[in-house]
């Protein structure tokens, strides 16, 4: 299944293309916890490309979301477990992975200049992404499509989980050769 496009599109993609000159560098660890069944799956955003994410729509590429410490990465994996109602317990045994994230063309949601341009969009949606995107693209996931289109490597915006917290979303069919998406060998600890 795919999302048609959001509406207003073709604003979106000139607006985020405007936005190119304020493309920022990304190099450290940033982390991400799934389930261990996918945990040989952890950085290759086909999770993401099959269900759709705050940032891609359903069934479009593959994104992988991360987080900017180990905190907003476990919430976020224990939020997903609870909007389908399932204890904490359930959720377990997880894998928390720290990945190498080197990207030389980030478009950064947070600096005032981007955010003066795209928070006002954003804010125009008041329907939450989850509750569109069978039906139509959210708009973040048009800004997200946007961004990959006009060659962002990926976006970091604000965590939904955590205050202060930083979600980075990568686009890898956007890293060449000089950028990096590492995950270390996971080994299982007993």
């Amino acid at each position: 299944m795919t999302a048609r496009h959001h509406p207003q599109y073709v604003m979106i993609l000139s607006v985020v293309k405007s936005l190119l000159p304020h493309a920022g560098y990304l190099n450290g660890v940033y982390y991400r916890c799934v389930e261990t069944s996918f945990a040989h799956q952890i950085a290759s955003g086909e999770g993401a490309r099959l269900h759709g994410g705050r940032w891609n729509p359903i069934g479009s590429f593959r994104t992988v979301y991360l987080s900017d410490s180990a905190e907003p990465a476990l919430q976020e994996f224990l939020a997903r477990a609870r909007r389908m109602k399932w204890p904490d317990h359930r959720s377990l045994p997880m894998v928390m992975a720290g990945v190498e994230v080197n990207a030389a063309r980030i478009l950064d949601l947070s600096t005032p200049a981007v955010a003066a341009v795209l928070e006002p969009i954003l804010n125009a949606e008041k329907v939450h992404w989850r509750t569109i995107q069978s039906r139509r693209e959210a708009i973040s996931q048009a800004i997200g499509r946007a961004a990959k289109e006009v060659c962002f490597q990926g976006m970091m915006a604000p965590s939904q989980q955590v205050p202060g917290g930083r979600a980075i979303v990568l686009f890898p069919t956007k890293l060449g050769r000089s950028d990096k998406l590492s995950v270390p060998k996971l080994r299982l600890v007993t």
